[in-house]
């Protein structure tokens, strides 16, 4: 049996940690925040199985039944591209900053130092208690941060503890990824 490998697409972005920073975090974004649009596509699937029934029985001609299956392929195509968008972003925690890595092709990384946060706010609505995820509010001291909101954080509230021992005393957790 072949067995094929994908690499792991977020262990090329400890190249951003400096020489003597130690990674504490990596976490990918919860899995929920695919939710809508998994919900918008098979809205649009549905809807278009349901038009495409109804206009072959009004006998319309093939390119007008063809629309609707472009659209739904469109549909289907967007959700693949915020699934792979998903899987190549994540945050990651070091002992001197915060960092959030994004993109496919273009990378992004934001970051912020950890010496600079002078405020940590978790907030965790209904369903993020149910679906296990939550949202971190960072301020920073006189500036508008980039990474302000973090929304979609999976265990939140390790992470939360893992953050406050960092910034504010204490022994940084374990090194490793989070997935």
């Amino acid at each position: 049996m072949v067995r094929i490998r994908i690499p792991d697409p977020t262990a090329r972005d400890d190249k951003y940690l400096a020489t003597r920073e130690r990674l504490v975090v990596k976490v990918r974004m919860h899995w929920a925040i695919l939710l809508t649009v998994f919900l918008q596509t098979l809205a649009s699937v549905i809807g278009v199985i349901l038009l495409v029934i109804l206009l072959n029985g009004l006998d319309a001609s093939g390119y007008v039944l063809a629309l609707p299956w472009w659209f739904a392929l469109f549909m289907i195509l967007r959700m693949l591209w915020k699934v792979a968008d998903w899987h190549f972003e994540h945050l990651m925690v070091t002992d001197k900053r915060l960092l959030k890595v994004s993109g496919i092709f273009f990378r992004k990384v934001q970051t912020m130092p950890l010496e600079k946060v002078t405020d940590l706010t978790y907030n965790r609505d209904p369903m993020g208690r149910l679906l296990g995820y939550g949202e971190f509010i960072v301020e920073s001291a006189g500036q508008d941060q980039a990474l302000s909101k973090i929304q979609f954080l999976p265990r939140p509230d390790r992470l939360y503890l893992t953050m406050c021992d960092m910034m504010f005393g204490g022994a940084p957790a374990p090194s490793g990824s989070d997935d």
